[in-house]
């Protein structure tokens, strides 16, 4: 079953922090500006950017997916599945809507950086037409991989 995909409401706040937390523990790449953009999420919204939730059956979010704005273009930040949903699509599903959206609003392309560690999403970005690009330092220090989509 596809997941139902929404955009983010205030009553999702400690979601948005639990499932990203999850996974950067998980591997060790925690910084405090992934601190900052959880417990602020809403100044992503604000300055024209989108957080996308993945819901279950019972209304709690399985997924998110952040995409900042940066004039041309939407950066990816935050694609996370709590454990118990991985393996049904979800990111999948979350980069899609994300893909969409990006079009609907005439982004030239997205952008991504990522952690080598980080090999289920590197094969998601790849399996979306997401290409290798030389890797440019933007908010986080434990980053080291850099893709794009052009759309």
């Amino acid at each position: 079953m596809k997941p139902k995909i929404i955009q983010y409401s205030p009553q999702y706040k400690h979601d948005l922090l639990e499932i990203s937390l999850e996974w950067l523990n998980k591997y060790n790449i925690l910084e405090d500006v992934d601190i900052q953009m959880l417990t602020h999420p809403e100044e992503i919204i604000q300055n024209g950017g989108y957080i996308l939730l993945s819901i279950d059956e019972h209304s709690r979010a399985t997924g998110m997916v952040m995409l900042e704005n940066n004039k041309d273009s939407f950066e990816i930040l935050k694609l996370g599945v709590r454990q118990e949903a991985q393996g049904q699509g979800i990111a999948t599903c979350l980069m899609n809507a994300a893909i969409e959206i990006a079009n609907a609003v005439k982004k030239n392309k997205l952008t991504l950086c990522s952690n080598h560690q980080l090999v289920t999403a590197l094969h998601i970005y790849e399996k979306l037409g997401f290409q290798y690009v030389t890797y440019s330092q933007n908010h986080f220090a434990l980053s080291d991989i850099s893709m794009e989509l052009t759309l």
